[in-house]
């Protein structure tokens, strides 16, 4: 949240936070530096060592969502802090019943005071291939990854000799109930389907001679379905070429820019609630290697009643879709979900609620994580 303060970012951490807060639990955030220049600064487009920006930018956030909770932040190297000294750092660590680590990209030998502690894979394939989270990997006493097909039939991730239990993305409700009356389609003119992608992240992996990539791959597998479908499909994109635009806007996309919509919070929220509906890849990796991997972005639309056409990563094998929540795995089906959607929008707009009320609200996710987190 601090090395990374844009608002997509920010809220797939912050609402664990809000979550476990409404759940009554005594919560502090903590976040190190990772490594030199790790701070993203969304005003200048610049990294740093500076954590100043993100601390205030989070700061705000915990304000503007009602969060109750410490936010510390120290640098490991030169143990520079925001939000309180470094003793309180380890004194909040000391006092800890459970350490969650959400996504594995902070890690100080410290965290091994904590009683307890687990680890959430936000990243199937490419964190079990070593990009992230392998600095005190064999320190937890338990893992779990939003791969929900991990160590299934048909699921292609390695898991050596680490238990991945699977969880979900939470969401809390209440942050995407939309004060504006109007049905997207009445205030858009045009039915929307918009999706924030970031357009290559950090490359593709090879594992067993087979390459597993990024979003990019599969969004130029798709490129030619603005022709096929009545709705206008938006992406709001980051890290995209200047030529990728051009060859997305004459295939018929609408395109943005992903960090002015994730600049702020509630333009953030406006984007997604102002929108009929999502419609997204997903990175390569997970669709290949059928990890089951679900988006906290896309949980966020379906909480807004906003239904989700989202490509198959196997998530289909464990979530009743069809109605607010539709799988695709292929061009002709993206087409098809989208014009299913459209057809009837009331019956899934209230269909993506239930969805996001069955399998990703707060109080289902937290509670079973945190049962089990104390029974493995």
């Amino acid at each position: 949240m601090v090395r990374h303060p844009v608002a997509g970012n920010m809220l797939a951490y912050a609402q664990y936070v809000l979550g476990l807060r409404l759940l009554g639990h005594i919560v502090t955030y903590v976040e190190e530096s990772g490594w030199p220049n790790s701070c993203f600064d969304p005003i200048t487009m610049r990294h740093t060592d500076d954590a100043s920006v993100g601390f205030r930018l989070a700061k705000s956030l915990y304000r503007r969502l009602g969060i109750d909770a410490p936010v510390l932040y120290i640098d490991r190297d030169s143990r520079a802090t925001f939000g309180g000294t470094e003793q309180n750092v380890l004194d909040v660590l000391d006092d800890a019943d459970l350490l969650v680590n959400v996504g594995g990209v902070c890690w100080l030998p410290e965290f091994e005071k904590v009683r307890r502690k687990i680890l959430i894979d936000m990243d199937p394939m490419f964190t079990q291939l070593g990009m992230f989270s392998m600095e005190g990997n064999d320190c937890y006493d338990a893992y779990f990854s939003y791969g929900t097909n991990i160590g299934q039939p048909g699921c292609q991730i390695p898991v050596g000799s680490i238990r991945w239990l699977p969880t979900t993305p939470p969401v809390v409700p209440s942050l995407w109930q939309s004060t504006d009356s109007s049905s997207p389609r009445e205030k858009n003119g045009t039915a929307v389907f918009s999706t924030i992608a970031n357009w290559n992240a950090y490359g593709g992996v090879v594992h067993d001679g087979e390459h597993f990539g990024q979003k990019d791959e599969e969004f130029l597998a798709h490129l030619t379905l603005p022709s096929r479908v009545s709705a206008r499909l938006e992406i709001a994109v980051a890290g995209a070429p200047a030529s990728v635009i051009r060859k997305l806007k004459v295939a018929g996309w609408s395109v943005s820019d992903a960090l002015e919509v994730s600049g702020d919070v509630n333009k953030y929220k406006e984007y997604i609630t102002s929108s009929i509906g999502e419609f997204s890849v997903a990175k390569n990796g997970y669709v290949k290697s059928r990890s089951g991997w679900f988006s906290d972005r896309s949980a966020c639309y379906l909480a807004a009643g906003r239904p989700v056409v989202l490509q198959d990563t196997g998530y289909s094998q464990w979530i009743a879709c069809g109605e607010g929540l539709i799988p695709f795995s292929d061009l002709d089906g993206a087409a098809e979900a989208i014009e299913n959607v459209c057809g009837d929008y009331d019956r899934n707009s209230q269909a993506a609620r239930e969805v996001a009320k069955s399998h990703f609200d707060y109080k289902t996710v937290l509670e079973s994580l945190l049962a089990r987190a104390q029974m493995n």
